[in-house]
């Protein structure tokens, strides 16, 4: 705890002679980061823990929920939720889709937590968010071919949580690292129209919040472009510092293509495959009004506007 009534002190306090330590198993910022907003639970105490295990059953049955979002989990002895989770799902019945808050840049720390808590839970992509803040405070001098590097999304899909921001990345806010309202609509594009990656769209983006410029219609009709054209195999053209790109071939439920191309800096275009002959693109989001039409391979010049986002999708 962090004051003594008796004294009047104000400090970090820990109870002496009964045991009580750090937990070992916690993030190694600042020395050990067990201690966090003047408290610290004890995960060794069985009492502690059965209460943890006793709300979280009465949440789930109260509120009917079907998942988590745990927060700070990086302050916490990593294997406790290994347990809390096994019980959870166990006693509820229920999967309980589960995404841990671990803020950290270094991806070798969140793929070693997912390792400790055995694939229990995913973890939100805090090196992609951290990407998008800054290609879009680099003036167009960002190299997007590295956009992925290092990224969650990159090195473990299956377990990543994308999004561009949260309500503590917005201004004001602890961890302010807030992405430039003209990237927006290009990071919205990355985490949902490619395959990998669970994306999750921040409210204050889509309505508005204190800082932050509402994108509804932009990040709506992104997300209706996931909904109608983003299946089906990927085919990346992420070779170009500025122009990048990425195509997808649709399935036999949805079988229309789609290709996407974006860049932070001046317009341009790339050659990019999508496995339709002779077909006819136009661009779902209005950016370009032109008409685009594949060749007798399955390759088209698809077109970007400067520091846009364009997707064009099979008519």
């Amino acid at each position: 705890m962090d004051w003594d009534q008796s004294t009047q002190e104000s400090a970090i306090f820990r109870f002496n002679g009964i045991g009580k330590a750090w937990d070992w198993e916690v993030d190694t910022e600042n020395a050990n980061y067990d201690y966090l907003m003047g408290a610290d639970l004890d995960m060794d105490h069985p009492d502690v823990v059965q209460e943890l295990k006793n709300w979280g059953k009465w949440y789930v049955d109260f509120t009917n929920i079907d998942g988590f979002r745990l927060d700070a989990v990086k302050h916490i002895k990593f294997d406790f939720f290994n347990d809390w989770l096994d019980y959870m799902r166990n006693t509820t019945g229920k999967e309980l889709f589960t995404v841990g808050e671990y803020w950290s840049t270094d991806i070798n720390r969140l793929n070693n937590y997912i390792s400790k808590t055995e694939g229990r839970m995913s973890l939100f992509d805090v090196p992609l968010h951290q990407h998008f803040h800054d290609a879009s405070n680099a003036g167009g001098y960002y190299d997007m071919r590295n956009i992925f590097t290092g990224t969650l999304v990159q090195s473990n899909p299956i377990k990543a949580v994308t999004f561009v921001e949260n309500h503590d990345t917005q201004p004001g806010q602890s961890l302010y690292s807030s992405v430039e309202d003209w990237f927006k609509p290009l990071a919205y594009a990355i985490i949902l129209l490619r395959k990998d990656g669970y994306p999750c769209v921040f409210y204050g983006d889509m309505y508005g919040a204190p800082g932050i410029t509402a994108q509804y219609d932009i990040i709506k009709k992104l997300i209706e472009a996931r909904k109608l054209y983003a299946y089906g195999e990927q085919y990346d053209y992420l070779d170009h510092w500025d122009i990048i790109g990425w195509t997808r071939l649709g399935d036999a439920e949805h079988p229309k293509a789609m290709a996407v191309i974006l860049t932070d800096g001046p317009g341009g275009s790339k050659w990019m495959y999508v496995g339709k002959k002779n077909a006819k693109f136009i661009d779902y989001l209005g950016n370009r009004s032109e008409e685009v039409w594949s060749n007798s391979d399955g390759w088209a010049e698809f077109k970007v506007n400067g520091g846009s986002v364009s997707v064009w999708v099979e008519q």
